[in-house]
This record gives structure tokens, sequence and C-alpha cells, in this order.
């Protein structure tokens, strides 16, 4: 007999018999773009099973309280990912959250305590840490091949059409996506500086809305000093017709190291594999098992969060723009 098939929808839906095997039980919270890479992802890794996939609030009590359920996926939109964290932590559910983690510093502490409290598992899901590049990038700065770290920036030239912001009830608002072209398309970037460079000590910060019907940036630019000297920039955009690879560059005094993609440039944000997703939802549950510690926790996950929410701060003290005209 084939097992039933799931379908996404507005609702939760359950599959039957969740039990039938010693496989773990995994509820997606969120039905959009990102909650199928995360079905895709699942359905690849032996010993775990989708059991539900809810969006309505009503709906995650009843999914994360089955038996046999031992993940719970957030890729609900990020301003509501802390209330799906919190419902995790009350049915003791190790929990792993799709980028960013929240979109304040305030909320992501509020669910770093909730976990702790409950004794719950949180961790992050930053895809791009599990790729070659990023590899080659640690080993390059922790093995001091490039002397003294002079200078790191990343630049996240994207595109992302009207349609991208007309069409979803919340890409690009401040209250639901936490702001736009920074904090949604360039964070993997931002993390990327996070965990490879020391703690930015200074920020200085211009956002803009240049292109796009949006509520929220669709094009920033910072300058970051890092504790022992070194500068620093993030730009991103998702105004730069037609998108280009995302790129970072860390340079010192005994070398360079720049990586540049070719990948989601352009506005088809559904054109990523899940591979990397895979490898992470892999690597939190040896972490959950009992195996190597996950690399991307709640305290790990909240320092690009700070550094885009000091970057936001920056800008609103005089740096922000918004136009108008649209060329």
């Amino acid at each position: 007999m084939n097992p039933p098939k799931v379908w996404y929808n507005t609702r939760m839906i359950l599959q039957d018999n969740p039990n039938e095997t010693a496989e773990t039980g995994v509820v997606i919270i969120g039905t959009g773009l990102i909650a199928r890479f995360h079905a895709d992802a699942v359905e690849a890794i032996p010993g775990l099973k989708v059991v539900a996939k809810c969006r309505r609030t009503d709906d995650w009590d009843a999914a994360l309280a089955q038996p046999g359920v031992g993940l719970c996926l957030v890729a609900n939109a990020s301003g509501a990912h802390d209330e799906a964290v919190f419902a995790a932590a009350r049915h003791g559910v190790p929990v792993l959250v799709e980028k960013p983690i929240a979109i304040t510093t305030a909320r992501t502490d509020a669910m770093i305590a909730a976990c702790e409290k409950a004794g719950v598992p949180l961790g992050c899901i930053f895809q791009t840490r599990w790729s070659d590049d990023f590899a080659r990038l640690r080993k390059a700065v922790e093995s001091g091949e490039l002397g003294r770290i002079t200078y790191a920036a990343v630049h996240v030239p994207w595109w992302r059409d009207d349609a991208y912001y007309t069409g979803s009830d919340w890409h690009g608002t401040k209250a639901m996506d936490g702001g736009g072209a920074l904090i949604n398309q360039a964070i993997h970037m931002v993390d990327w500086l996070t965990a490879l460079m020391p703690p930015v000590t200074d920020v200085k910060a211009f956002t803009a809305t240049l292109a796009h019907p949006m509520e929220a940036e669709d094009t920033v630019s910072a300058a970051l000093r890092f504790e022992g000297g070194a500068l620093g920039g993030v730009y991103a955009t998702t105004a730069s017709f037609p998108g280009r690879g995302k790129r970072i560059e860390i340079t010192g005094t005994k070398g360079t190291i720049v990586v540049e993609d070719s990948q989601h440039g352009s506005s088809n944000a559904g054109a990523i594999p899940c591979e990397q997703h895979r490898k992470c939802i892999e690597a939190f549950m040896v972490s959950v098992r009992g195996g190597a510690p996950y690399p991307i926790d709640g305290r790990e996950a909240r320092k690009p969060v700070d550094l885009i929410e000091r970057i936001y701060r920056d800008a609103a003290t005089g740096g922000s723009q918004r136009v108008s005209g649209r060329g």
C-alpha cells in the first residue's frame, strides 16, 4: 500500500499513521517556497519523514503533539519565526529555523531563552556554510595564510522583479521580513563575515529603495571596522538587473582570497537545489542524537542578525532614502 501523499495548502495536513515505521517525524511550519525545499531535503534523508506541514498557528500544537515527532523545521515568514520556535519549545521538539533566525536580536534572545528553559536544541539553517567555498575561506583565515587581515567585504548584486514583492504578503516588509535586500537576500554573506571575521566595532551605512514597490530597502551599502583594525564592507541589492553572483573578498598582508559564484542572481528564487539544506538538517539531527555539535546554534545565528540590525540602525539616523522615481 502506497503511503498517503501530503499536499501543500494553507491548512495543516497530517499523514495517516505517522508511526508506522521507526522514522523520526518532521513537522514543517510554513507552506511556501522555502518549505518545499525543506520537504525535498527531508525526503532525501533516510530515517526522517514529514508528518505535517502547516501554516495556521492554530494547527501548530496539534502537529507538534503527534507521537514520534522529533524535529520541527521553521520555514514561515521571518517575522513569525519566534512564535513557531516557542511552539516547538512548548512541545519539547528540537527546532531548526530557516534564516534569519529572527528579525531582531531581542526576538532571537527570547527564542534562545525559551529553548534553553525547555531543554530543546535550537539551530538555524545557513546552508551555504556547507559549501566547499566556505570551508576554503575558513581554512585560509584560521591558518593565518593571509597574514594580518586588512579588509573583508561582501557583495550581493541580485535582481528580483516587482512580482517578487507584489505577489507576497510579507517580502520586503519591515514587520514580517525585517527589512529587504540585506536581511533576506544578503544574510548568507553577512553570516560568512560574522563567522570568519572578528566582531564589528563600527558601522556606517546607507539604505535606499530605488527600484521596487516595497516598504523596506532594495539597496544597502555599509562600511565596517572590525576588532583588530581591519576594514570592510557590505553591498546588497535586489535592483541590479539581470543579477550576478554573490562575492566575498578577504585580503591581508600575505595573501588575498576571493570567492564569487554564479547562482541565485536572477529573479528565479526557486532555482536553488536542496542539497545543502539536506546537509544542514542531517548535521542538526546528528547533534540532537548526541553527535558533533551543530555549528549554527541560536547564539551563532544571532551574530548576523546583530550586524544587520546595527546597519539598519545607522542608516536610519540619516542614511535611509526612498526615491519615488523609477527608471
